[in-house]
């Protein structure tokens, strides 16, 4: 009947091309897009905050949120960060929020521009400029000129929060007309870091300067490549005048988005993972953070690396010296791992490279115990998530080639209905050294 039903219904839009059908496919899919749109003409906020950067947009926005959140309603918007996107992710605005933050990206010069037009903010926060999307670019200076979209946007009564640290960043202080913040190292900024600790199980805590004032603040962060997105938090939150101890309060509680250098442990192993994206310009950020761990045996596995100008070969060679220098065992996986297998008879016993997942997998599980630190820093691609999912519960999934785009968190196939949870990863429990692997 309800296949009798469905033809009934098909038969009476017509074919694919009908207008019918057309209508049909636009209600399903793009009414959002209409109705954010509508929505946008008609809310007004106290102020909103624009992010941009190569990276830490998401976690900045995250940061701000909280922040924000703390004195009214707040609308914090990020991951899905193309005009599209925003746009449809905006149809579900609500009147009573005062405060937006929204994370904009700059895949390309035409999106940007088309995201800052709709969002129109008030604040911009620039993060970094670095390697990502560098075969769209070019360069590190077209990737700057893109981003500058975001402060030219600003009007004289606005403000515009720029990194000190970063020249290509803070060069854009002559591109605006909006009051100029800074924050960074540098002695010249306004929100100015003083000092820093960090090194797991450590999380990294800060000393900032503003003004003739010093505040130390407390994060849920594993290392010292968080901290521009902090002091970018704190320079918005101050400027917009949330006292600086409130900024630290919600800065505290706030933990790393999923993936993003999260923090797992179980029968005392810790697990980093950092399974989003692996640009190469951010491996020694990486694996500054295994180094500064406290931790008897630390293990590194790294994927597919992204947007590096040069030969591949080289690439992966600097990645597994840096690797090396930080972890005592580092494991190389996929099908780019053959570009350190010349270097394999060097670090016997210490460098690895593996192709398949169920290798790896069986891999850790034999080197792993009590007290070792695992990081893991690979494309979204890889899916190497997976290798905490196992850890933590069976799942059915043990695919090496797996072309969904999305991460494993969201995918029906991770612990698949009518399949059986088998894959595990269960180490075993002393605690491990270097020379018992």
């Amino acid at each position: 009947m309800a296949r009798n039903l469905f033809q009934s219904v098909k038969n009476a839009v017509g074919g694919k091309n009908s207008v019918a059908r057309k209508t049909v496919r636009y209600v399903r899919k793009d009414w959002r897009r209409t109705a954010g749109k509508i929505r946008r003409r008609y809310i007004d906020y106290d102020a909103i905050v624009g992010i941009t950067g190569s990276a830490g947009k998401s976690t900045t926005a995250r940061l701000v949120g909280a922040i924000l959140q703390s004195q009214a309603p707040t609308r914090t918007a990020f991951g899905v960060n193309t005009y599209r996107g925003i746009v449809k992710r905006f149809s579900r605005a609500n009147r009573r929020e005062r405060y937006w933050v929204q994370e904009l990206s700059g895949h390309e010069r035409v999106d940007l521009s088309k995201q800052i037009k709709f969002v129109r903010p008030t604040v911009g926060i620039v993060t970094t400029i670095g390697m990502d999307h560098i075969s769209t670019h070019r360069s590190q200076d077209e990737i700057a000129n893109v981003k500058a979209q975001l402060v030219e946007w600003l009007k004289p009564e606005d403000i515009a929060i720029l990194n000190a640290d970063d020249e290509r960043i803070i060069a854009m202080a002559g591109k605006t007309n909006a009051r100029v913040v800074t924050y960074g190292r540098a002695e010249s900024a306004d929100i100015r870091l003083i000092s820093a600790q960090s090194g797991l199980p450590r999380r990294l805590s800060l000393t900032v300067s503003v003004g003739d004032r010093t505040i130390d603040v407390e994060t849920q962060f594993p290392g010292d490549r968080w901290i521009t997105c902090i002091l970018a938090a704190i320079a918005c939150g101050h400027a917009m005048g949330v006292p600086l101890e409130q900024c630290a309060e919600a800065i505290a509680g706030v933990a790393p988005e999923l993936y993003k250098d999260s923090i797992h442990e179980k029968n005392g192993v810790t697990v980093v993972l950092d399974t989003f994206k692996a640009p190469n310009w951010s491996i020694p950020t990486s694996m500054e953070i295994v180094k500064a761990a406290q931790a008897p045996h630390k293990i590194a596995v790294i994927g597919t690396i992204s947007d590096y100008q040069g030969t591949s070969r080289t690439r992966y060679r600097r990645a597994a010296e840096a690797a090396l220098d930080s972890a005592d065992e580092v494991i190389f996986y996929g099908p780019q791992s053959d570009r350190i297998r010349r270097l394999l008879p060097q670090y016997p016993g210490r460098l690895f490279a593996i192709t398949e997942f169920e290798e790896l997998r069986s891999d850790l599980e034999s080197r792993l115990g009590r007290g070792s630190l695992l990081y893991i820093k690979s494309s979204g691609a890889d899916h190497l998530e997976r290798i905490w999912h196992a850890f933590d519960s069976p799942i059915s999934c043990g695919l090496t080639k797996c072309k969904q785009l999305y991460t494993c968190i969201d995918c029906k196939r991770l612990r698949a209905k009518g399949k059986p949870a088998t894959i595990t990863l269960a180490p075993v429990g002393e605690p491990a050294t270097a020379e018992q692997v």
